[in-house]
């Protein structure tokens, strides 16, 4: 089930590059049902052990205003041509800092994936969130600004970012997008905070001190998403992301890199 979740985020998050291009250049586009799998590589952000490269299938489904990507299923309503507003909900989330592909790790913390010295720590699990999120078309540059809130049980986050498409030739296209994501004290309690029960298991031969962040933390990232047409149905893709990390989230005992990356590459099939 753990690798699943891992799979299903992964599809969501690395493709968003992707999705931000349909609706920059394809918001009128025929294609409603897409198939696809992508593999990739990254960092993470915990003191876990090594993954192995993994294939990874995806779907995403759109009927008019209402869609399902991966995880996420949201309806989306044009407030003005140039502003648009999308209420969601993300079944498997959790912190808002695992970045395009899961370049900060994953979307859930299960003990058994720990080095040695921290398998004593207490699982963070992931959490049913709702949102909202405001797109909007600057016509400078053909730059689209996002901004979104979203929260469920454990905490709270918000991201900004800003993307801007490049068409390159009629069947190649380049992405490049910033962000700057913030979690709220729960999230931060949560994912990344310490316990005095957890430093004291003797499993956790790692930990010397008990970590309360009791602040707000943030991630700032830049990624690139590389996308080309084969023919009017199927396109190949790569996605690339590193991001960095506050100190209040890389100063936390479990935390391994502040500074993270993914790559990944994939195959799509519109129908």
């Amino acid at each position: 089930m753990k690798k699943l979740v891992l799979t299903i985020f992964i599809l969501l998050s690395a493709l968003s590059f992707s999705n931000e291009e349909n609706t920059i250049e394809k918001s009128n586009s025929e294609y409603k049902f897409s198939l696809g799998f992508m593999t990739g590589y990254g960092s993470n952000l915990y003191h876990v052990e090594e993954n192995d490269m993994s294939y990874i299938p995806f779907i995403s489904l759109e009927k008019e205003n209402i869609y399902i990507s991966g995880t996420e299923m949201g309806y989306r309503y044009k407030l003005n041509p140039r502003l648009t507003l999308t209420g969601f909900s993300q079944l498997f989330g959790g912190t808002d800092l695992q970045g395009d592909g899961v370049s900060l790790g994953r979307t859930q913390l299960s003990n058994s994936d720990m080095e040695d010295g921290y398998k004593g720590i207490s699982s963070r699990q992931t959490q049913v969130e709702l949102g909202l999120r405001l797109g909007y078309n600057t016509n400078f540059h053909r730059v689209k600004l996002l901004g979104e809130v979203r929260g469920g049980e454990r905490g709270a986050g918000a991201k900004i970012s800003a993307v801007r498409p490049f068409m390159v030739t009629s069947r190649l296209f380049i992405i490049p997008q910033i962000k700057f994501s913030l979690l709220d004290e729960n999230m931060m309690d949560y994912y990344f905070g310490v316990t005095e029960d957890e430093v004291n298991d003797s499993r956790n031969t790692a930990l010397d001190e008990a970590y309360d962040p009791n602040k707000f933390g943030y991630a700032s990232a830049m990624g690139i998403s590389i996308r080309y047409y084969i023919n009017s149905k199927i396109s190949a893709f790569s996605v690339a992301e590193v991001q960095y990390v506050s100190d209040e989230i890389g100063d936390s005992p479990i935390v391994d890199n502040g500074v993270n990356y993914f790559t990944g590459v994939g195959l799509r099939y519109d129908f």
